[in-house]
């Protein structure tokens, strides 16, 4: 069962507060639901949900959003990143995520280290939460929620 909790909205205020407070980048929801372009130069964060519910979260991240998100988390010029702190801000920002999700979900409730890959890497074969589509500069990110079957 899904908590009642985990709305779409409730999430998407989670994302919204920690990119205004944590990055001072603006974000939105997208318009239109545009078709998210998974062949740009993108980077997959993802963290595991352990407890009473069990499941994961990802975010999508254009490198080029990833590189904003970096300059303001590590206080460095943007010429100064390397493709480490665009995979650490990726991941930090897909576990600060969680972790806000988490205090929504039924504890006992545990968060696994985060993952960070090249493209896109999201499922399509696991049962969807949570599908938001949000935009940042001009680019659209990408945030699913999937719940897990619990395993005997």
């Amino acid at each position: 069962m899904i908590p009642p909790q985990l709305t779409q909205i409730a999430i998407q205020e989670i994302i919204e507060n920690i990119w205004d407070s944590f990055l001072e980048l603006e974000i939105q929801p997208a318009a239109d639901n545009p078709e998210f372009p998974t062949t740009a130069s993108l980077l997959t964060g993802q963290v595991a949900l352990h407890g009473d519910w069990q499941g994961f979260l990802t975010l999508v991240c254009p490198k080029i959003i990833a590189c904003k998100a970096a300059t303001a988390m590590f206080n460095i010029a943007p010429d100064a990143l390397g493709e480490i702190e665009l995979r650490d801000t990726v991941g930090e920002l897909t576990h600060i995520l969680a972790g806000n999700l988490k205090s929504l979900l039924p504890a006992p409730s545990h968060l696994s280290l985060p993952v960070v890959t090249d493209g896109y890497n999201v499922p399509d074969n696991e049962t969807t939460v949570a599908n938001i589509l949000l935009q940042c500069e001009g680019r659209l990110l990408q945030i699913t929620l999937f719940k897990k079957e619990k395993s005997a």
